[in-house]
């Protein structure tokens, strides 16, 4: 009974890791196995049955909330709570006192007001509240709006207390209307019910990492409100002053409208700056740009700071704190450009459009980026240090002695003179830097072509650039340049788009004061809201591609942990990334809404090609520190590998030097040469089985091999085998066939050696490929009686054997090194991985030998239909379109790429995790996977 268990056991849990945890393999098992199911009963079975379930994928998880606990009772709650309400309105009084008699603990409420008569109505009602322990009723000078009394007019008060709530008495009449539904959502968020209330509370006090809780944004703030905009500098010197360092392109998380629950550490800087009621400007109905606007944009960046998260309270009511908004990206995403650009441009008259970003991207993430892969080129080449912190001081300097934008020329003519190299003179720097730019420049073509359907041709470009007219045409593409003929660009013209009064002053020169002015751009300061202030027509706002992985949910696992100044490498893959999912966005961007729909080209250009070029080029670096001179690539899944590794020779100097060879092994086809003798059957019954004798000879020695069992034991063929419970019993059944099986092999063995010699000849070889278990170069190391070496993707504690047969490396883990398997990505999916790096043709079983002196290749039969053939031809080429960019991109400099061997992973997680959709070409595909018993699996993870 114990081994029948034992083999139950393990039958369930490979059935079930067969059919993807379906009911069909459960099943399937059960059938065979109810008298077992009585007799072991179910504890044991559970056990396994959870453990089968993991073989496939990891579970899906929530794109940005991690496990919390539940709120803490409110019987135990012993938080100091207050509220400050600035009472600007005192005709909302009442409204405030509704929502204020909701709270289920007692509290202090400190009120600002503005006048005596609302100071009096404010005591009064507000007296009348239950469960209030204190009322603080100021008068205030009406400056800084409610910010100014949260941070000035209670400084003390707050202080003192473990969290607050703030609210006001939002009209916002200087925005055009009454804005009684933003305030309503705001305060229906914070205030709802007495229920809302307690499990707000209630979660501050259970998770004391919860920083701030307010609502996500109106349905009125725009996407592109969510930066810092006209506050960008008021907000930087607050930053330096607190010593928080902010990305001033970012998309930000904040409580637009300033209302919110937080706990008082988690704003501890900002009290600390010591406001004073002067520093805030007197009211006179700003929109942006002040310092109230500036705090208020600050107060997510603080408490994220100060090491708590935020809590964003879904707009549908849901009483869910995801740690990210969404920001009201969903409206961006509505519509494609060309769309968009029709509706904008229906009263306009005049059209400009913004180049960088808009008309052309760059392989990098940020252009900042980009300057520093040229500052580490002009290092490795000519010895220049800090290239790029000299030219950024060049050009601030010439800024403020030219009082305009300085050209490319002029900034390189000082920065030579600083740098004083004895081979670099300023037109040579210059021409470096165009060179640079030039190659990393690509058209943006869904804009450009939504530009020319709606005839907006020529283009009137308008740009802040120290790139001149001259410089634009020779480093844009040839397609953008065709395009523009009209150059409106500040280092020519002296007038910057970042200043208001530039829109107003082209406005009177070109004729367009009555406001039928339509700017297409990315910035959105000053693409977006200064025209807008200007009195244009509404700007018709582009999202630059960095910004995708701000404002895209599904897309923000990509952002790197150093933001903007992660290494140049993680920018450049994941700016070209950035550039494919922009792609997207320009013509059906509602794929991004959700998890992110990927086709077949873009799953191999997103999750293929950064995984592949990482994992090729660490391959390189080993080959020639080994003296490798040819990488076998393993058939299968180095179809893919052995091409792209042909593109990256025309750029690496050190993988000219070496051969690459796809060369065909399977474990099927090696382990039948590698027996020797009786010793040697034990290994083919190792590992996980779960099937019929036959099929498990099939799999794993081939046919002939199996009608020579056959003949010998066919009482055995059709009996289920579980391995590894029976592992003696079925070498066992293998004995009475050893001698011709030992003939089979030693045929084998021979032709397989006769096209190693005419693949290698005498060169060393380095195997390349997926891994897992070494199991192949264990076999062709026993084939040819010499010890190989292997380079891999990943091996599972189960290849420590493989010390054995030589040496070996592992890119992403390394089971050998741990105790139990190694949490890794590609383990995890490791027949998705190979379904998704499969080579069209079928499996190699090994070689036909009728003519001994020429033994040919056989192949099972194909595996994918005609549609799934079609898929793996796309995924191959998007991989290998991006090994294509980066290569473009850098040049010669790849051979030095260094990229973060787990960041290279994340987008294998995000499809098998479910936070990207790629079911409908990972439907397409399967793995074969007969060697353990499992069949055909399918390629696309469960949902």
């Amino acid at each position: 009974m114990a081994l029948s268990l034992r083999r139950y056991v393990g039958a369930a849990h490979r059935s079930i890791a067969r059919h993807g945890g379906g009911a069909v393999g459960v099943w399937s098992v059960i059938r065979r196995g109810l008298k077992v199911i009585r007799a072991m009963g179910l504890v044991g079975l559970i056990g396994r049955l959870r453990s089968a379930s993991k073989v496939y994928t990891p579970a899906a998880e929530p794109f940005d909330a991690p496990t919390r606990p539940d709120p803490i009772p409110l019987r135990d709650f012993s938080l100091r709570v207050g509220v400050m309400a600035h009472v600007y309105y005192p005709d909302l009084i009442e409204e405030f006192a509704a929502a204020l008699s909701l709270l289920p603990v007692p509290y202090a409420l400190l009120v600002s007001v503005v006048d005596a008569e609302a100071e009096e109505q404010a005591r009064r009602r507000f007296a009348a509240l239950p469960n209030l322990s204190g009322l603080v009723v100021k008068r205030v000078e009406n400056r800084g709006r409610d910010i100014a009394p949260l941070l000035v007019t209670f400084h003390d008060e707050i202080l003192a207390l473990d969290m607050v709530g703030h609210i006001h008495t939002k009209k916002s009449f200087y925005t055009g209307r009454e804005q009684d539904e933003w305030r309503r959502y705001l305060i229906q968020s914070l205030f709802g019910s007495p229920e809302r209330l307690a499990w707000i509370l209630g979660m501050f006090q259970a998770d004391l990492e919860l920083g701030m809780v307010y609502p996500e944004s109106y349905a009125g703030v725009p996407l592109w409100g969510h930066t810092l905009l006209s506050n960008a500098d008021v907000c930087q010197a607050l930053a330096n002053r607190m010593g928080i360092a902010i990305d001033r392109q970012r998309y930000i998380d904040f409580p637009a409208g300033s209302m919110f629950w937080a706990r008082v550490p988690a704003l501890r800087p900002l009290y600390h700056l010591r406001l004073r009621l002067e520093e805030f400007p007197p009211e006179l109905g700003q929109i942006d740009g002040t310092l109230h606007h500036a705090v208020e944009r600050l107060l997510g960046i603080v408490t994220r700071h100060q090491g708590y998260r935020l809590g964003i309270l879904p707009v549908d009511g849901r009483m869910a704190l995801p740690v990210e908004g969404e920001r009201n990206a969903a409206s961006a995403l509505e519509f494609n450009v060309f769309e968009r650009l029709q509706m904008a441009s229906l009263e306009a008259e005049r059209v400009t459009v913004d180049v960088f970003d808009t008309l052309v991207t760059r392989a990098f993430l940020t252009p900042n980026s980009a300057r520093d892969h040229l500052a580490w080129r002009l290092h490795r080449r000519f010895g220049i240090e800090q290239f790029a912190e000299h030219r950024d001081d060049a050009e601030a300097a010439l800024r403020v002695r030219l009082a305009r934008d300085p050209t490319l020329a002029e900034i390189h003519d000082l920065l030579a003179q600083r740098i004083a190299h004895p081979d670099l003179d300023a037109a040579s720097l210059a021409e470096l830097e165009r060179a640079h730019e030039q190659a990393l420049l690509q058209p943006r073509t869904g804009v450009l072509t939504a530009l020319r359907r709606l005839g907006i041709q020529p283009l009137s470009a308008f740009s802040d650039m120290y790139l001149s007219r001259s410089d634009m045409q020779v480093v844009l593409p040839s397609a953008v340049v065709r395009d523009i003929g009209h150059w409106r660009i500040s280092c020519e013209t002296g007038l910057r788009k970042d200043r208001l009064g530039t829109w107003k002053q082209i406005a009177r020169e070109v004729g367009c004061s009555d406001g039928r002015w339509l700017h297409v751009g990315d910035n959105e300061h000053s693409d977006v809201q200064l025209p807008q202030q200007a009195g244009l027509l509404t700007p018709m706002h582009i999202l630059r591609p960095s910004a995708l992985f701000d404002i895209v949910p599904g897309l923000r696992v990509l952002r790197h942990p150093q933001g903007a100044h992660a290494p140049w490498p993680e920018q450049l893959w994941r700016g070209l990334l950035a550039n494919r999912f922009t792609a997207i966005a320009d013509t059906t961007p509602r794929r991004l809404t959700g998890a992110p729909t990927l086709d077949a080209a873009t799953l191999g250009y997103a999750v293929l090609g950064p995984l592949v070029l990482d994992f090729l080029l660490a391959a390189i670096d080993v080959a020639c520190d080994r003296g490798v001179e040819t990488l076998l690539f393993l058939s299968r899944e180095g179809y893919l590998l052995q091409d792209a590794f042909v593109r990256l020779q025309a750029y690496h100097a050190p993988a000219k030097a070496l051969s690459g060879r796809y060369f065909l092994a399977s474990r099927r086809a090696t382990l039948l040469p590698s027996l020797f003798d009786e010793q040697d059957l034990a290994r083919v019954v190792q590992g996980t089985f779960n099937g019929t004798f036959s099929a498990l000879l099939q799999a794993r020695l081939g046919d002939e091999a199996e009608s020579v069992v056959r003949a010998h034991a066919p009482e055995h063929m059709e009996q289920d085998v579980f391995l590894p419970e029976m592992s003696d019993e079925a070498a066992h059944w293998l004995l009475p066939a050893l001698p011709e099986l030992m003939k089979l092999a030693s045929q084998q063995r021979k032709a397989y050696r006769m096209y190693h010699r005419a693949s290698v000849g005498d060169a060393t070889a380095m195997l390349v490929d997926i891994g897992y278990a070494g199991s192949i170069q264990r076999n062709l190391a026993r084939v040819l009686e010499a010890n190989q070496g292997g380079y891999y993707m990943a091996l599972r504690s189960g290849a420590r054997a493989v010390c054995d047969s030589g040496w070996a490396h592992a890119r992403y883990a390394d089971g050998r090194d741990t105790e139990g398997e190694p949490d890794s990505s590609i383990l995890d999916n490791d027949l998705l991985l190979e379904a998704l790096l499969a080579a069209p043709q079928g499996q190699f079983n090994g070689f036909s030998c009728e003519d001994s002196l020429h033994p040919q290749p056989r192949f099972g039969p194909v595996e994918l239909s005609a549609d799934g053939t079609e898929v793996l031809a796309s995924i191959h080429a998007g991989a290998l379109d991006f090994v294509d960019d980066a290569c473009a991109a850098l040049g010669e400099d790849i051979a030095w790429l260094k990229l973060d061997p787990s960041g290279v992973q994340i987008p294998l997680h995000s499809i098998a995790s479910g936070r990207w959709d790629a079911h409908a070409p990972l439907a397409q595909l399967n793995t074969e996977d007969a060697y353990t018993g499992r069949g055909s699996v399918s390629a696309r993870p469960p949902r």
